[in-house]
C-alpha cells in the first residue's frame, strides 16, 4: 500500500449556526479501549507498512477525524499487524 503525503491546508469557516465537530485519538482510544497514547504509537509505528488514516482536521497539533470515518478507522485496527511481527530481538544460539 502506498502512503502518499497530504496537504495540509487552512480550513473554510464553518456556515452560521455550525460547528463541525472531529474525534480525537481519545476518543479512538475509547473504541478500542486503549490510551490515546496508543493510538498516537499506531500512527508512528505503522506509518510505513500500515498507515493511519489521515485526520480530517488539525487543531493547533491535535489532528481530529470524522465520525463517519470509524468504520474505516476499525478496518483499519483490525488489519494491525499483531503482537510479535516484525520478529523483535533473535534468540541466542546455543
Amino acid at each position: 500500500m502506498e502512503h502518499a503525503e497530504r496537504e495540509i491546508k487552512d480550513g473554510p469557516a464553518a456556515p452560521a449556526g455550525t460547528t463541525f465537530r472531529y474525534v480525537d485519538m481519545v476518543e479512538i482510544g475509547t473504541w478500542f479501549n486503549v490510551s490515546h497514547r496508543a493510538v498516537a504509537n499506531w500512527r508512528t509505528r505503522y506509518a510505513e507498512d500500515h498507515p493511519f488514516p489521515e485526520p480530517d482536521a488539525v487543531t493547533g497539533r491535535t489532528p481530529g477525524w470524522s465520525r463517519e470515518r470509524r468504520e474505516e478507522i476499525e478496518r483499519w485496527e483490525a488489519a494491525r499487524p499483531g503482537p510479535g511481527v516484525g520478529g523483535g530481538r533473535p534468540r541466542k544460539e546455543g
